[in-house]
């Protein structure tokens, strides 16, 4: 396996990757920011201590999903040079 190839594959692992990573985490905060429906204030302050928590696991899970994307894209746009420069050598 080529060096492009093995980039190309690794680009488009990171990049999917970078789009499932914050799924759990956002169905996490929308589970746990359901209101109910005749809460007592211990419940109510237990509900806002969970929706801040998930909240911080979404806000982590979304930035190490950005730096994912980015890593992706890089080692994407390194294959697409790669192979492009490789056919260019070829056709001479």
């Amino acid at each position: 396996m080529s060096r492009a190839r093995l980039a190309l594959t690794a680009g488009v692992l990171l990049l999917v990757a970078s789009c499932m990573l914050p799924c759990l985490p956002f169905l996490d905060l929308s589970g746990v920011s359901m209101p109910y429906q005749d809460p007592t204030p211990e419940m109510l302050e237990k509900q806002a201590a969970d929706v801040a928590a998930a909240e911080h696991r979404l806000t982590v899970h979304t930035a190490i999903a950005g730096a994912l994307a980015l890593i992706g894209l890089a080692a994407f746009s390194y294959a697409w040079k790669h192979r492009r420069s490789r056919k260019t050598d070829h056709e001479f």
